[in-house]
């Protein structure tokens, strides 16, 4: 068992009652990359991790599948992001369609210059706000976990923010090159769930960890349905809206 049951006090979209007619689930995932010069120098050439990246979310996508999970509530998955540097550039809202996100995915490039993860951060938890995303949140953040300034409020206090309005953060490392602290700061506790050495790229190499999109994937599973016997309940609304940092957009 890869993840023990330990680790999941709470469950997500339950309710311990009969449903008679199958539910919509919508579980929505945001993914959060890092694209300054830490990240981007790293390899040579220079956008060789970035594109990484950006074949690591397809294939992460492709894992996603809908289903009606005991015959009660069917799971539906929604992705959306943005990447980053000292600026935030939204490349895709909130979808169900790969022929949206993907191409949107692809065009994006490098932006270099420093990381500001904090106003990235806050730009999730605000999109996911606006666009009324109710179900299950989980955002996953790619970065090393290195900062160059803190802009707004400081990468701890946006992800507490973010977890205070029920998302949920996974820290993904882009390679084996990474301020540990950073990352922990960014993901939910326990870090055996939501941290575990998740990376994009195996280590000594540039290949996709393939694990650790299935391990991720598993956590998420898990956090949605809990154990057996439980059985969801439709939507969970979102707390109240707080005030936020925005980062302007390039362009």
């Amino acid at each position: 068992e890869m993840f023990p049951q330990a680790l999941f006090p709470t469950l997500l979209c339950v309710v311990l009652v009969p449903l008679h007619a199958a539910q919509n689930c919508p579980i929505n995932v945001y993914f959060i990359i890092d694209t300054s010069e830490s990240v981007a120098l790293q390899t040579v050439p220079i956008q060789s991790l970035v594109d990484q990246i950006k074949r690591f979310i397809p294939m992460f996508i492709d894992k996603l599948e809908s289903e009606l999970y005991q015959n009660q509530v069917y799971i539906t998955w929604q992705f959306g992001g943005l990447h980053y540097s000292d600026v935030v550039e939204i490349y895709s809202p909130l979808t169900s369609s790969k022929d949206i996100y993907l191409p949107r995915l692809s065009a994006i490039k490098y932006l270099g210059r420093g990381t500001f993860t904090d106003c990235a951060i806050s730009n999730m938890t605000q999109q996911i706000q606006t666009q009324m995303a109710n179900g299950v949140n989980f955002a996953v953040v790619i970065t090393d976990g290195h900062v160059t300034g803190s802009p707004c409020g400081g990468m701890k206090m946006q992800a507490e923010r973010a977890r205070d309005m029920g998302i949920k953060l996974f820290a993904v490392a882009p390679s084996e090159k990474v301020y540990e602290q950073g990352l922990r700061e960014i993901a939910n506790l326990p870090h055996e769930l939501y941290r575990n050495n998740y990376a994009i790229t195996q280590r000594d190499t540039l290949e996709i960890d393939v694990n650790t999109i299935d391990r991720i994937i598993q956590a998420m599973m898990l956090l949605i349905k809990g154990s057996p016997e439980s059985i969801f309940i439709a939507r969970v609304p979102l707390p109240p809206p707080l005030p936020y940092h925005h980062t302007p957009l390039q362009g």
